[in-house]
């Protein structure tokens, strides 16, 4: 988890913020529910989203390999965040790095709703 990793992220000069594609409310209860950290954007009318190449899917959202990871998350007794009337959950997220200079380091755009890059994958893309 990124937030377990500020300190490595700080180091590298790396400022970590959350871009939501949806409403206020949905946010705030995202927010509340995943105890995030981070300060958070709000992208409602997705002009972000779209110009970062985002995609809404349902077949990439409710796959086979999601459906695996939530029963696994739940046989662990981890809690599973809550899908919000506000919330579009087929919308598809990714991980982008930003440049002082506004360049993109790092672009990445998920292909099912559990992929990310991990820690290591981010830091290096941030210190190179």
């Amino acid at each position: 988890m990124v937030a377990s990793h500020q300190e490595e992220f700080k180091a590298a000069n790396g400022h970590i913020v959350i871009v939501s594609f949806g409403n206020l409310s949905g946010a705030k209860k995202w927010l509340e529910q995943t105890q995030c950290p981070f300060p958070m954007f709000i992208d409602n009318n997705r002009q972000l989203y779209k110009s970062l190449g985002l995609k809404r899917s349902v077949s990439k959202v409710w796959n086979t390999s999601t459906l695996i990871y939530y029963a696994e998350e739940k046989k662990k007794g981890r809690p599973l965040i809550g899908i919000f009337e506000e919330d579009d959950p087929t919308q598809m997220g990714g991980d982008f790095i930003v440049d002082s200079q506004g360049n993109m380091k790092l672009v990445y755009r998920s292909k099912v709703a559990n992929d990310r890059p991990t820690v290591k994958e981010l830091l290096q893309a941030l210190e190179s």
